[in-house]
C-alpha cells in the first residue's frame, strides 16, 4: 500500500477511503457492460425516455426519502448514546409511509401535464414511482452500512445488484418493452438488495412508537432545507434533458441521455467514494472536539490527485471515448462529455467542501445559495440550448455549477477552520499541470503513428503518465 511516506493524517484518509473503492470499482467495471448493452439495445427514444424516468425517480427520492435516510446517518449516534434508537427507527418509518402516500397522490394530480409536456407513457411514470419505494429502503439501509462501517456488505450488495440489474433486464426483455424492462429490473434488483442488507445487519425495531415530536422536530429542521438543496443540484445535473424533450429535440435528449448516463455511472461511483467514507468520519471527529481541519485538507488534496486525470482523460480524449463506448450510434456525445465530467467533478469537490453547513447545523445557508444557483440555471438552459443544442446544455450546467461553487467558497464560518485552501488549490494546480504535461507528451509519441490499438494505448499511457508524475512528486504535491 503506497502512502507516498506523508503524514499519518493521509494514512488514515487513504485507508477510509481504500475500503470503499472495490465496490465503487466494481460499479464501474459493470456499468462499462451494462450501458452499452442499454445503448446498442435500446433505441434514441427509448433512451431518452429511460433517461427521463430515471432523473424523475432521482428528484422524486430526493424530496422524499434521501433527506429521512441522511437524517438517520447525522443522528444515529446520537439516539444510540441516548437508548432511543426504537423511537427514532418508529420516526422515520411513520415519515416514509406518509411521503409515500404524498408521491402517489402527486401522481394522480400531475401525471396528466408530465405526460403531455414531455411525451412520457402514464404507466412508465407510474412504474418509476413505485421503483421509489426499494430506493427509499435501500438509502436508509446505505447510510446504516455508513454508520456502523460495513464496506465489505456495501461492496457486496453492489455487486449483487449490478449483476440482477443486467440479468432481469435481458429475462425481461423477451416479454416487455425495453423500457419496462430496464425499470422493472431496477425494483426487482434494489428489492432484493434490500432484503439482503436487512437480514445481514439484523435491524429490530422492539416495538413502534408514535411519532415523537423532538426527533421529528430536529430531524426536519436538519433534513428539509437539504430537499430544496438538493433538487436545485438535480435541476443543475437534470434539467437540460427535460427541456430537450420539451421542445422536441429527441435525438438531443437521447444524445444528452446517453452521455450522462456513462460519465454518471463510471465517475459518480468513485468520485463520491470521497464524501461517502469521510462524512461519518469527520462527523465523529467534530463531536469529539477533535481537529478535522487535517484530514478535511488532506481529502480533498487527495480527491484532486486522484480524479483530476480521469476527468482529464475524458476531456482530452473525449472523442476517442464517444467511439469507443458508441461506435457510431451517438456520434455527438464527445461535445457534451468535457462539460458533464468536469461537472460531476466539481459537484462531489463541493460536496466536501459542504461539509461545513452539516458540521454547524446550518443547512438553510447551503439551501439558498443552492436554490439561486438552480434558478439562475434553469434559465440558461432555456437561453442555451434554443441557441446551441448539445453545447448549450454543457455551457448551462458547467457555467452554473462553477457559480454555485463560487458561492459556496464565499461563505465561511469564523468558528471552523476547516480546510488549507491554499494547500488543496496547490495541489490541484500541480495534478492540472501533469495532466498538460502527459496529453503533450502522448501526443508527441503517437502522432506519426496509426495502427489499430492506438486510441487504447493513448488512454492508458496518459492515465499512467499522469500518476507517476503525481508519486514520484508526492511531496510536492502534498507539502
Amino acid at each position: 500500500m503506497l502512502y507516498f511516506g506523508l503524514s499519518k493524517n493521509f494514512n488514515t484518509i487513504i485507508s477510509t477511503f481504500l475500503s470503499y473503492l472495490p465496490s465503487r470499482l466494481l460499479v464501474v467495471l459493470n456499468s462499462l457492460i451494462i450501458v452499452p448493452i442499454f445503448a446498442h439495445m435500446m433505441s434514441q427514444n427509448e433512451i431518452g425516455v429511460f433517461q427521463l424516468a430515471i432523473g424523475i425517480l432521482n428528484l422524486v427520492c430526493t424530496c422524499s426519502t434521501d433527506w429521512i435516510a441522511k437524517s438517520a446517518l447525522r443522528f444515529y449516534e446520537k439516539y444510540k448514546t441516548c437508548d432511543r434508537l426504537d423511537e427514532f427507527f418508529s420516526n422515520i418509518i411513520w415519515l416514509c409511509v406518509f411521503m409515500y402516500g404524498v408521491i402517489f397522490l402527486s401522481f394522480f394530480l400531475f401525471s396528466d401535464i408530465i405526460v403531455e409536456k414531455l411525451f412520457i407513457q402514464k404507466s412508465v411514470l407510474l412504474l418509476t414511482l413505485f421503483i421509489v419505494i426499494p430506493t427509499g429502503v435501500r438509502q436508509f439501509l446505505y447510510q446504516m452500512l455508513r454508520v456502523l462501517n460495513r464496506p465489505f456488505l456495501y461492496s457486496f450488495s453492489i455487486i449483487i445488484y449490478q449483476m440482477s440489474l443486467l440479468v432481469l433486464f435481458l429475462v425481461f426483455t423477451g416479454f416487455l418493452p425495453n423500457v419496462f424492462a430496464a425499470l422493472a429490473a431496477m425494483g426487482f434488483a434494489m428489492l432484493l438488495i434490500d432484503i439482503f442488507i436487512f437480514i445481514q445487519l439484523g435491524l429490530k425495531i422492539k416495538s413502534l412508537h408514535k411519532i415523537h415530536s423532538g426527533i421529528l422536530l430536529e430531524s426536519l429542521k436538519y433534513a428539509l432545507p437539504q430537499i430544496i438543496t438538493n433538487s436545485s443540484i438535480w435541476v443543475i445535473l437534470n434539467i437540460n434533458k427535460y427541456v430537450f424533450q420539451y421542445n422536441q429535440y429527441f435525438s438531443d435528449t437521447a444524445t444528452a441521455g446517453v452521455a450522462w448516463l456513462l460519465l454518471s455511472s463510471i465517475l459518480t461511483p468513485v468520485l463520491s467514494t470521497f464524501s461517502f467514507a469521510i462524512f461519518p468520519f469527520i462527523i465523529k471527529k467534530y463531536e469529539t472536539r477533535s481537529r478535522v481541519k487535517p484530514y478535511m485538507t488532506c481529502s480533498i488534496q487527495l480527491y484532486c490527485a486522484v480524479f483530476i486525470p480521469i476527468i482529464a482523460l475524458f476531456c482530452y480524449y473525449s472523442k476517442i471515448i464517444t467511439h469507443l463506448a458508441f461506435a457510431d450510434k451517438y456520434p455527438d456525445t464527445w461535445l457534451v462529455f468535457p462539460f458533464f465530467a468536469a461537472v460531476l467533478f466539481l459537484h462531489e469537490l463541493m460536496k466536501l467542501f459542504n461539509i461545513k453547513y452539516h458540521l454547524q447545523n446550518k443547512t438553510y445557508i447551503e439551501m439558498a445559495v443552492s436554490l439561486l444557483a438552480g434558478l439562475v440555471c434553469l434559465n440558461l438552459n432555456f437561453i442555451l440550448i434554443s441557441k446551441f443544442h448539445l453545447l448549450g446544455a454543457g455551457m448551462a450546467m458547467l457555467s452554473s455549477i462553477l457559480f454555485l461553487l463560487l458561492l459556496n467558497l464565499i461563505i465561511q464560518f469564523k468558528s471552523l477552520d476547516y480546510i488549507n485552501y491554499g494547500a488543496v488549490s496547490k495541489t490541484g494546480v500541480i495534478v492540472i499541470l501533469f495532466t498538460v504535461i502527459s496529453y503533450l507528451f502522448v501526443e508527441l509519441l503517437f502522432t506519426p503513428l496509426n495502427f489499430i490499438y492506438l486510441d487504447i494505448i493513448k488512454l492508458l499511457l496518459f492515465t499512467f503518465i499522469c500518476y507517476i508524475l503525481s508519486v514520484v512528486f508526492a511531496k510536492k504535491l502534498f507539502g
